[in-house]
């Protein structure tokens, strides 16, 4: 019995010290959270190593840009040239030829109208005739629009310009094929003199810049009117017999030419 009494001395005695030391030792802590990171980050680029120092780019030179290529210098422009009795001559010669001088092709838009163009070739003496078989039938009065017989009162150029299909003529030319049949033809005779007078003179002027008047297929150009009322033919081009094409910028007055008009 002593034994037993002894043993729950001892029990009881372990457990009065494990509650004491419970009570006396301090409970443990939680762990404080660890300060924030301060370290410095690092960048996420490619570093240089020190050995290497930082150098600029080379600097590479651009190509200076190309200068402009100059302008042409525009044809002169020169004064109206009267045709004179040398170039008649001279251009007589070419007329007689036949068909070796280069076709003038000139429009009648610096006239405005047709009708202009027709009222200032027949002051200078050209007629609108009518030619059916090769041969002069009549002639148109553009006044009236009426035919009559033609009056040939001059020598007339063999180079006559064929106006059956211009609009302004286009009334005439129905009462040309009426009577005198289908195949009558409106064309332009004009004076032998004035014609010689441009030849020689477009030949002369081919011939001062180094080349003859055969050596081109066609010359081309633009009706004006001049002051007074009279009638320019400027120049603006010739075409060669290989297509290429030289650039002209002469002005012939046609309203006073050798052996025409005053």
């Amino acid at each position: 019995m002593r034994a037993l009494r002894l043993a729950g001395r001892v029990a009881l005695g372990v457990w009065v010290w494990i509650v004491l030391v419970s009570l006396v030792s301090p409970l443990s802590e939680p762990s404080e959270p660890s300060d924030p990171d301060t370290s410095p980050r690092v960048a996420l680029r490619p570093v240089a190593p020190e050995s290497a120092p930082e150098t600029e780019p080379e600097a590479v030179a651009e190509p200076a840009p190309p200068e402009p290529e100059p302008a042409p210098e525009p044809e002169p422009v020169a004064p109206p040239q009267v045709l004179s009795a040398s170039d008649v001559r001279r251009g007589d010669a070419w007329l007689s030829a036949g068909g070796s001088f280069p076709i003038i092709s000139a429009s009648y838009d610096g006239l405005q109208s047709f009708r202009r163009y027709a009222e200032a070739m027949t002051s200078i003496g050209a007629r609108f005739v009518v030619v059916s078989r090769q041969r002069i039938v009549g002639e148109v009065d553009l006044a009236s629009g009426s035919l009559r017989p033609p009056v040939l009162d001059r020598p007339f150029s063999p180079r006559a310009r064929d106006y059956t299909d211009e609009p302004a003529l286009a009334a005439p030319a129905r009462r040309v094929r009426q009577r005198y049949g289908g195949d009558a033809v409106i064309m332009l005779l004009v004076p032998r003199a004035l014609d010689a007078g441009l030849f020689g003179a477009i030949a002369r002027e081919l011939s001062n810049r180094g080349e003859g008047p055969e050596a081109f297929r066609q010359v081309e150009g633009r009706y004006e009117q001049g002051p007074g009322g009279g009638l320019r033919l400027r120049l603006e081009a010739a075409e060669r017999l290989d297509g290429s094409r030289l650039a002209l910028s002469s002005i012939f007055e046609l309203s006073r030419f050798a052996g025409g008009p005053g």
